[in-house]
């Protein structure tokens, strides 16, 4: 198995490995700690040192147990760094689905709104906190509760990721809106978008 950088778990425990001893090499300590030995531990290696029989155990084993805390310290560094790397991920797409111009919302496999964006909730005309628990049904005009049924089941068959189904859909108080909808990767939700017909004013 790779890393994201392409690279197996042997070759990334090698990697560390050098960076480690390099760093030792250069009289580096760990940054954070990298684990600190117990009091009994540092007893045992003391009483192993002093014995000429197994001194040089004893150091060969003090400079692992020094490898693995820079290893240590090296892996929570990388660690933090994905952290943070994912969450500034996290924040730049859920600004994207909430400020996006057209009605992102997440549904249910039967048509229950799980969220909305805000445009979503401007079309709907409620606060995206209360479209959660409605049917997507509740804001169609009469006539088109087939149409719907018919569009999340179509999507609920398609492989994840693989085309979309579409339709025109109604809602109560306003024109035909373009509906396309797919199964979300998990296959227990159903992703829609609904735009509104193109118009001449609406072209640049």
């Amino acid at each position: 198995m790779a890393d994201k950088n392409g690279h197996t778990h042997a070759e990334s425990h090698d990697r560390l490995r050098r960076c480690a001893k390099d760093l030792i090499d250069s009289g580096v300590p760990p940054v954070n700690g990298g684990g600190n030995l117990s009091v009994d531990a540092l007893q045992l290696l003391y009483e192993r040192a002093s014995k000429p029989e197994s001194a040089a155990d004893a150091l060969k084993l003090l400079h692992e147990l020094q490898t693995y805390q820079v290893e240590l310290d090296l892996l929570y560094e990388q660690l933090q760094a994905n952290e943070y790397e994912i969450n500034e991920e996290l924040i730049y797409y859920k600004s994207l689905y909430e400020q996006a111009p057209a009605a992102f919302l997440i549904l249910a496999n039967d048509g229950e709104i799980i969220q909305g964006n805000r445009a979503a909730a401007e079309l709907f005309g409620r606060p995206a906190a209360e479209l959660t628990g409605m049917a997507l049904s509740a804001f169609l005009a009469p006539g088109q509760n087939n149409a719907v049924e018919a569009l999340l089941q179509n999507a609920a068959g398609l492989q994840a990721g693989k085309g979309a189904a579409k339709d025109s859909l109604e809602l109560i108080d306003h024109g035909p809106l373009s509906a396309s909808a797919r199964s979300a990767a998990t296959g227990d939700s159903i992703l829609m978008i609904l735009t509104g017909p193109m118009t001449l004013s609406a072209m640049p």
